[in-house]
């Protein structure tokens, strides 16, 4: 190996880390849903909803000293990778460094069985000093994670922002600088991340979970319950009660991702049992926030804009229609932590999409839609 180059080590915490918060795993228990309506035509594995008592994930935080951070989270000491997850850096690394233009925009390669990067990146990284708070997810542009990921880190440095000199957080929409400014963040208090530079902390306090499983802990629920009644106090209730959260704009697209090649169809049929659709993309945050808030019925295609749920009151009634039942248990995790009532109904992809994944696909709503109306009106 050419001295040019480091050789990348994997571990499953950092050699780096000081343990600064712990917050144990904890049992809960996750509710089969109302309704499971499969319309995929396969058979259907009970055990893709883990429902049941389950454990949650453990969480820490941890303060690492002169480290070195690549991509979103990979942080890099004495040669050794981890993330914030326990366990699975050298997969992390893997999927990401499978993308060309991923593995040069991060400066990774693959050499052979190995993984390296050029000490040059790692020499000429943009060097931050004292104490920061990191609040990136792994998947940075995924509004999801951010809510459940990013949005607890922002609260914690909002609580203890003596003991930090910045936030450093990934934050390029528009929703999330408004999140960031809803918290009491200030753009001075901010160091922006950019996923594409190599960053060297002097010393940097990184919240790690045990595995990502998309559970609500009972600070989080907190959390998103004070941002709820704050918003609302803001703007007003909502004077919607039935939310359709569509996709129709992302689905009209030539080869649209994981689009619902009959969504129109559903929005139609929707919009006259009196559900008002609305795309939250592009929606600012505070009206999101409020029209979930505000809402006692939701039918969501499974996407980035059904995570809002976590902005609804406990006992609201949820159905989620998804293309495939890939992110059934994820997916559901967030509804049962968040108190709501839910419902899901898989659709069929579409075998003509050469699509690897995430293929165009189709719901059945003459089958569909009785049960969706006894489910959702059914008090």
């Amino acid at each position: 190996m050419s001295a040019d180059v480091l050789t990348l080590a994997f571990g499953d915490t950092c050699p780096a880390a000081r343990v600064v918060l712990e917050e144990p795993a904890v049992t809960w228990h996750k509710p089969w849903p109302g309704l499971l309506l499969n319309l995929s035509g396969e058979a259907f594995d009970p055990a893709r909803l883990n429902a049941g008592d389950r454990p949650s994930h453990a969480r820490r935080l941890e303060c690492l000293r002169s480290v070195h951070l690549l991509w979103s989270n990979f942080f890099v000491a004495d040669g050794c990778v981890s993330t914030i997850y326990d366990g699975n850096a050298r997969a992390a690394v893997q999927q990401v460094v499978a993308y060309e233009d991923l593995s040069r925009y991060i400066g990774v390669a693959r050499r052979g069985e190995d993984f390296a990067v050029s000490r040059a990146r790692l020499r000429d990284a943009e060097r931050i000093t004292g104490p920061v708070l990191f609040a990136t997810s792994d998947e940075p542009h995924n509004w999801g994670l951010w809510l459940l990921y990013t949005l607890p880190a922002v609260a914690h440095f909002a609580r203890n922002r003596h003991l930090y000199r910045k936030l450093f957080v990934f934050a390029t929409h528009p929703n999330m600088r408004a999140l960031l400014a809803l918290l009491g963040v200030r753009d001075d208090e901010i160091i922006l991340h950019d996923c594409g530079t190599a960053y060297w902390f002097e010393e940097v306090h990184v919240f790690r979970q045990s595995m990502r499983d998309c559970y609500i802990s009972p600070h989080a629920r907190e959390l998103y319950a004070q941002l709820r009644d704050a918003a609302v106090a803001r703007r007003g209730p909502s004077p919607a009660r039935k939310l359709y959260v569509a996709r129709l704009r992302r689905t009209r697209e030539l080869n649209a991702y994981r689009g619902l090649l009959d969504e129109q169809a559903l929005a139609d049929r929707l919009t006259a049992l009196g559900y008002l659709v609305i795309e939250p993309e592009f929606l600012p945050v505070e009206e999101q926030i409020r029209l979930f808030a505000g809402a006692e019925r939701i039918v969501a295609i499974g996407g980035a804009g059904l995570f809002n749920t976590v902005f609804c009151r406990p006992g609201t009634r949820l159905l989620d229609i998804e293309s495939t039942p890939l992110f059934l248990d994820a997916h559901s995790n967030v509804f049962a932590g968040a108190g709501l009532e839910y419902g899901l109904v898989i659709g069929r992809e579409d075998l003509a999409d050469s699509s690897v994944a995430h293929r165009r696909w189709t719901l059945d709503l003459d089958a569909a839609m009785p049960a969706v109306a006894a489910f959702m009106e059914n008090r």
